[in-house]
């Protein structure tokens, strides 16, 4: 028999909380190699999340949108991944990952909500306490994303306490999907050189993640203030234009300042999963045709 209303309603808002914690945590991981192991166990979590509703999707016969929707979280989780390691060889992909993750990536979870919501409005059963409970989750979710990013930073916080602990200390050295483990934060690492050679190349491949990262967050906070810094001028010079000031201002030359962008990327993935879903519809369509 198909899901009860219900169950469905339930596993709906179940998934949205999912995608919502998802979003939140991907912020907290550390740069590889120090966030191999915090990613492998979320990734392992966001796998075993679907693979438990497996068999009760199968006998309830659940809709295939539905389904594919419930792994979402693993794909930003790969996602996430992918862009890391391309940053191993390239330090500039870091600043893909800022923004992927600005906001408690709130760009992959705003898509993720899009197609959810998408899939309520389409099945006729139960739309209004889906498309509310889906709301009244995503709009706190938002306030909290914006209000942390500006001015909290709560996502750091929650980064100490997660993965700063002595639990990951007992894997230091491992290697996992070929990256080698560290067992603690950069900033908890000691990078001091060594004596023993295996050792030293292993605390070089740290120094140069921290390194990265350091560029990476300098980078944006520049960009940020050469922003600031040309609209300042920029607004001192109008003002000063419009008082009369002389012909001086004639000569102040301001070139406008520009965040940098995220590129194709998140273009790319954002069509990527309409495309996907818009292909489940079709074929959803067929079979009942």
């Amino acid at each position: 028999m198909p899901l009860k209303h219900a169950t469905e309603t339930f596993l709906v808002f179940l998934l949205g909380v999912v995608i919502l914690l998802t979003g939140l945590l991907l912020p907290t991981l550390p740069d590889l190699p120090a966030g191999a192991l915090p990613w492998a166990i979320l990734f392992a979590i966001s796998v075993l999340y679907p693979l438990s509703l497996f068999a009760l999707f199968r006998r309830r016969r659940a809709d295939h949108a539905f389904r594919l929707l419930h792994w979402f979280p693993a794909l930003m989780l790969l996602l996430w991944m992918g862009i890391e390691v391309v940053a191993l060889e390239l330090p500039r992909a870091l600043m893909v990952v800022s923004f992927y993750t600005w906001g408690w990536t709130l760009s992959a979870v705003t898509v993720a909500f899009i197609l959810l919501l998408s899939y309520c409005l389409q099945v006729v059963r139960r739309r209004v306490p889906r498309v509310t409970l889906l709301l009244l989750a995503f709009i706190p979710f938002v306030g909290g994303a914006l209000a942390s990013q500006q001015t909290t930073h709560w996502d750091r916080q929650l980064a100490s306490v997660l993965w700063g602990g002595e639990w990951l200390t007992q894997l230091e050295g491992k290697e996992f999907l070929g990256v080698r483990l560290a067992g603690r934060l950069p900033t908890q690492q000691n990078l001091s050189a060594s004596s023993d050679a295996g050792e030293e190349s292993w605390r070089e491949k740290l120094r140069q993640a921290e390194q990265r990262r350091k560029e990476a967050r300098e980078a944006r906070l520049a960009g940020s203030s050469s922003l600031s810094a040309s609209s300042l001028i920029a607004l001192v010079a109008s003002s000063q234009s419009s008082a009369g000031t002389g012909t001086e201002l004639k000569e102040v030359k301001t070139m406008p300042a520009k965040l940098p962008s995220s590129g194709p990327e998140v273009g790319a993935f954002i069509f990527l999963m309409l495309a996907g879903y818009t292909a489940v519809l079709h074929d959803r369509a067929r079979r009942r045709a």
